[in-house]
């Protein structure tokens, strides 16, 4: 199940006052989706599981959990995701193609090139995103509905079937740690996903972070490091 997820970031002193403006790109990527400024090229990622407590690693001794390369278009929309597993070898693809403005479809296949399922996203306005998921026989699966409140709420609402979940994400942040945390409609906390950002590029993007799910007992933390190509 593909969630919708956007993610703020917080940019090192040094990165503030050195950082450059970028043309902003013309789509949003659902929110930035992939929390960049600018219109990038390329994007490629690594996530190493790493102790979140820790902010020094070598990174050839870290365990590679998945890897993932992103290709955007010219004015910054992205067009392919290919995902590898620990051994670097491609557990599946994305293919995204517009359609009208920000609309789009993607299409996800499997390791070995079989299609999986697709998803239409749709912007309804500038505050509401409908995303509906496909099965090959083009059977809706489940649909999405994002609502935007600001830059740090958002009211998520998932319909699979007869069962409706709606739900919230938010975002705390003191200095350079920021919180994700989804409540459900009973005001219950459904999850908690704290970042730590460590390190950021000369355009304020952020190449280094740690995170941790504090839902999950045996998740002590992950390294995420990045490449990003303007």
């Amino acid at each position: 199940m593909k969630q919708l997820i956007t993610v703020l970031f917080l940019v090192l002193f040094t990165s503030c006052t050195s950082k450059k403006q970028l043309p902003k790109s013309k789509d949003d990527r659902e929110w930035n989706r992939f929390e960049l400024e600018g219109i990038v090229k390329t994007l490629k990622e690594k996530t190493y599981k790493a102790d979140f407590d820790n902010e020094k690693y070598e990174e050839s001794k870290l365990r590679l959990l998945k890897s993932k390369i992103v290709m955007f278009d010219s004015i910054g929309r992205y067009t392919k995701i290919t995902s590898y597993d620990e051994n670097n070898s491609i557990s599946g693809s994305t293919i995204a193609s517009y359609v009208q403005g920000k609309n789009y479809e993607s299409v996800y296949y499997s390791k070995d090139n079989v299609f999986k399922n697709k998803n239409r996203i749709k912007y309804l306005s500038n505050k509401l995103i409908l995303e509906e998921s496909f099965s090959y026989k083009e059977e809706l699966l489940f649909s999405i509905r994002v609502e935007k409140q600001n830059d740090r709420f958002s009211k998520v609402t998932l319909v699979n079937g007869d069962k409706i979940d709606s739900h919230f994400y938010y975002y705390t942040d003191d200095k350079f740690i920021n919180n994700k945390v989804a409540i459900n409609k009973n005001k219950d906390t459904i999850s908690n996903i704290k970042y730590k950002y460590l390190v950021f590029d000369k355009n304020g993007n952020w190449t280094k972070r740690l995170s941790k799910n504090s839902f999950n007992k045996n998740d002590i933390g992950k390294l995420e490091v990045r490449e990003i190509s303007y």
